[in-house]
């Protein structure tokens, strides 16, 4: 045979076997495709039903309900960032007239209750059915897991009797003194800054607070208005920042309590979560071997708590670190909210002002005894608590089937949510909602008798057990600043307030800038 001719014949094999290899290399490609769009196909139909394999819930019980979509269930618009949680339960209710109705978290069947009276009878009447919340904290992380806040009963219960003591008059007269040199330091920060066209209002709130929940949990100087990076405050900045992981914390915690769980998602950063610990074990083991300021503050209280019952080491951390995480938020937003509304109604601080200086004039300071009697400050502080609750609804989980009208049973493990901004800023409730009115509190008699109306720190047996000491705080800061400052906006200070979509917490989005004008004495 001629070479030439053998050598093409080998080349055609060749070719003809490549040939096949990539035909068949093609047929494999093709068939593993299709096999991969079915196997897709078929999961994006079984995410599809599972998803949405509850979403006739609300429907056969013949409640009106948001119209949920797979996977996000009724969730979209928190998804996007555009509002907060409770802006968008707050426009939720303006829709619907009823008094209450059904959302989707997730997949998860979620009611809604706005009838005062209805609320009035789960938070109080009928508690026993609605001890439990449905946010948590993850069972793997010993200090999430046993805040009072998210814990279960009983153990709510025994842990809010521990620290029951914390809080009686006795005790918070004591803690006057210390917030009331607090106060003052703060006057003293500002004085140093009147020549400023815009101060940082709410960072100036923040750093008191900080240093006022350090002095009075733990009797530590958080020297805040020292330094701007100050440990206690850039712990606090880190726990309440704007990040999106921050928004995933606060969301997971109440919308996704299975993925808490299972994938150990804390409520708080956890590099800052252990840095707060480690400070709070130091500060219990100076304690536990002094023999200084015995039953003067949360610590010693816990400590004698301890040594009276079988009282983990955990459970006082986890108790410190609760002090730490609501009385802040509650002592530093509401305090900045109120001197913003006062900065752009001149008048309503006019009158503010004029009552705090008849007192101090009377006995040349300011007690316990006479803050609490200063009406108008009272009425201001409720007015700013009704516009800009800290946690503007309440969650709690039904713990047995329970008859909530002739037309419904909540089911045993159905979340209810209760949307304070909504409640709180029903015109038929609150005429003109959005005015800062503090005479709306001018006869507090009359207020949540036959059903609630106003619940800001929550009510019932789990009610905020601090409530006392966080508005105590708040009035101190005032009858400080407009004892000595008027209020006037900047060129940069914002209206109307926007909200941190980020937060659980009502939190304004950016910095409420103002003016401090010392007064003339």
């Amino acid at each position: 045979m001629n070479p030439s001719s053998s050598f093409l014949a080998q080349v055609k094999d060749n070719n003809y076997f490549m040939t096949q290899n990539v035909m068949l290399s093609e047929k494999k490609s093709k068939w593993m495709l299709a096999i991969l769009l079915i196997l897709l196909a078929l999961s994006t139909i079984l995410l599809y039903k599972y998803s949405t394999r509850k979403f006739n819930y609300w429907k056969i019980r013949k409640v009106n309900y948001v119209k949920p979509i797979p996977i996000l269930g009724s969730l979209l618009p928190l998804f996007r960032l555009k509002q907060t949680f409770g802006e968008w339960l707050s426009d939720l209710s303006r829709q619907q007239k009823d008094d209450y109705f059904g959302i989707f978290v997730l997949d998860q069947p979620v009611l809604v209750v706005q009838s005062p009276k209805l609320i009035k009878n789960i938070l109080q009447k009928d508690f026993v059915h609605f001890q439990n919340r449905s946010a948590t904290g993850s069972k793997h992380d010993p200090i999430m897991s046993n805040l009072m806040f998210f814990s279960d009963n009983p153990e709510w219960k025994n842990s809010r009797s521990k620290v029951t003591p914390v809080f009686t008059t006795g005790k918070l007269k004591l803690m006057f003194e210390v917030i009331k040199k607090e106060s003052e330091r703060m006057v003293d920060y500002i004085a140093e800054r009147v020549n400023v066209a815009n101060v940082e209002s709410k960072e100036i709130c923040a750093k008191y607070s900080t240093n006022v929940i350090a002095r009075c949990a733990f009797s530590v100087d958080a020297q805040s208005f020292q330094s701007d990076d100050a440990e206690f405050r850039n712990l606090g900045r880190r726990v309440f920042d704007f990040r999106y992981s921050t928004a995933f914390r606060n969301l997971s915690a109440w919308f996704t309590p299975n993925l808490v769980h299972t994938f150990n998602i804390s409520f708080v950063e956890p590099n800052t979560s252990n840095r707060l610990q480690a400070i709070f074990n130091e500060v219990l083991d100076q304690r536990k071997s002094s023999c200084l300021n015995k039953g003067s503050d949360l610590i010693d209280i816990m400590l004698e708590a301890q040594n009276k019952s079988n009282f983990e080491e955990k459970y006082l951390v986890a108790h410190a670190f609760q002090f730490y995480l609501a009385g802040f938020e509650t002592i530093s937003s509401t305090l900045s909210f109120t001197l913003y509304e006062l900065c752009i109604r001149p008048d309503i601080q006019t009158r503010l002002r004029t009552e705090i200086l008849e007192s101090i004039e009377k006995t040349k300071t300011i007690t316990y005894d006479e803050v609490a009697e200063m009406k108008y400050l009272d009425m201001c502080v409720c007015e700013s608590l009704r516009k800009y609750p800290v946690l503007p609804f309440l969650d709690r989980t039904c713990s047995s089937n329970y008859k909530l009208d002739d037309d419904l049973i909540i089911e045993k493990g159905v979340p209810v949510y209760i949307p304070l901004f909504g409640l709180h800023y029903n015109p038929e409730l609150y005429p003109d909602p959005q005015k800062y009115d503090p005479e709306r509190f001018e006869d507090k008699t009359k207020i949540n008798v036959d059903c609630l109306s106003y619940i800001p720190f929550g009510e019932g047996p789990r009610i905020c057990i601090g409530n006392r000491f966080g508005l105590m705080g708040v009035k101190l800061g005032l009858v400080a600043i407009l004892s000595k400052f008027k209020l006037e906006m900047s060129d940069q200070t914002p209206i109307p307030l926007q909200f941190e979509s980020k937060s659980i917490l009502l939190q304004s989005k950016v910095g409420i800038p103002l003016k401090f004008v010392p007064l003339v004495q």
